[in-house]
């Protein structure tokens, strides 16, 4: 279903991009920070987001990637990384900011502590995307 996925991120301590890094272990394809040159998006079935919580929302480089960016008829798969936050607005705000993306599926969240043992809530994550 998923053949070419893309798994992008933006990490300042480390967590996101390690989550990310997990994220590939688990199901292959690209792994990309959001600081290289944007991809062709038409090329992948699956895009993952990883950005860590900031305020709430997104990290701000990851809101000023996905504003620069043609979502049309993506497939989005979001996930944030964060201290005692939470999830809060990062999921809803990525979907609302993926303009014409074909699917957004819910965001995972990961505290950063917990990220090396998140093996199982990943696992059940990829699970309800179908992968």
């Amino acid at each position: 279903m998923y053949d070419k996925k893309l798994i992008l991120y933006y990490s300042e301590s480390g967590n996101t991009k390690k989550l990310a890094e997990m994220i590939q272990a688990a199901v292959g394809g690209e792994l990309r920070d959001i600081k290289d040159p944007k991809p062709d998006f038409s090329a992948y079935d699956l895009i993952f987001i990883g950005t860590p919580n900031h305020a709430a929302t997104m990290a701000k480089p990851v809101k000023e990637f996905i504003d620069g960016a043609d979502w049309t008829g993506c497939t989005v798969a979001p996930f944030c990384t964060h201290g005692m936050g939470g999830l809060q607005n990062v999921g809803d705000d990525i979907t609302a900011a993926c303009k014409g993306a074909k699917k957004v599926f819910p965001a995972l969240p990961v505290k950063g502590v917990d990220v090396d043992a998140a093996g199982d809530k990943l696992k059940d994550w990829l699970a309800s995307l179908g992968l």
